[in-house]
C-alpha cells in the first residue's frame, strides 16, 4: 500500500486522526507502516522552529504540517510531487530537519515539513482498515496538492455520495444535535 492515501472514515474518533488524509510513505506486511497527515497545516514555516536548521536558507519558507502523533518533537522533511505521465506521486523523505539535510533542486518543489508522523506496527493498519477506520485511495493530484487542507476531508466525503456526506456532517457528540 506504499504510496496510497488513507482517508479517515467518518466513524474514526481518535483525535490524532479524526478527519485526516494521510500519505502512506511506507508499508510492509512484516514491518508495519508509516504515514504523514496531509491536511493539518500548522500555519507556520520552518523559520518558526528555532531548534531546526532553517536559518537563512530556502528551507525557512517550507510550510509545516502536523504529521502524526509519533515523534511529535521531530521536524521531518519530505518532497511530494505529482507527475502526469504516468499518473503517480514522486515522494522522497529527507529525515530529521535538525540534521541539515541537503535537498537536491529537483526535490525542492513540493517540499514540506511534518511535525511527527503516523506509525503502525505489523498488522495494525490492516486491522484498522478491516474495521473500516480507513478508506484507501490511490494518490491524486487534487489530494497531494490540496488547495484547502481544512476542507479536503469533507470534500472527499461529499464525493463519495449521500451516505458519506451524511456521516461526515454528523457532530462528534450526536446528543448535542
Amino acid at each position: 500500500m506504499t504510496g496510497s492515501l488513507l482517508v479517515a472514515h467518518p466513524n474514526l474518533r481518535d483525535p490524532n486522526f479524526r478527519r485526516t488524509i494521510l500519505f502512506l510513505s511506507h508499508h510492509n506486511a512484516d514491518d508495519g507502516a508509516i504515514g504523514l497527515v496531509l491536511n493539518r497545516p500548522l500555519r507556520k514555516t520552518m523559520a518558526e522552529f528555532p531548534n531546526h536548521s532553517a536559518g537563512a536558507t530556502p528551507l525557512r519558507r517550507v510550510p509545516v504540517f502536523y504529521g502524526g502523533p509519533v515523534g511529535a518533537d521531530e521536524l521531518l522533511l519530505a518532497s511530494m510531487q505529482w507527475h502526469e505521465s504516468p499518473s503517480a506521486i514522486a515522494f522522497r523523505g529527507f529525515g530529521n530537519a535538525s540534521e541539515e539535510p541537503v535537498i537536491p533542486p529537483e526535490f525542492q518543489p513540493g517540499l514540506r515539513a511534518f511535525l511527527g508522523y503516523a506509525g503502525w506496527s505489523r498488522g495494525q493498519l490492516e486491522e484498522e482498515i478491516a474495521e473500516k477506520a480507513w478508506l484507501v485511495f490511490p494518490p491524486s493530484r487534487k489530494l497531494i496538492h490540496m488547495r484547502n487542507p481544512e476542507t479536503a476531508w469533507q470534500d472527499v466525503m461529499h464525493g463519495l455520495g449521500p451516505v458519506y456526506r451524511l456521516l461526515a456532517g454528523m457532530p462528534d457528540d450526536p446528543s448535542l444535535n
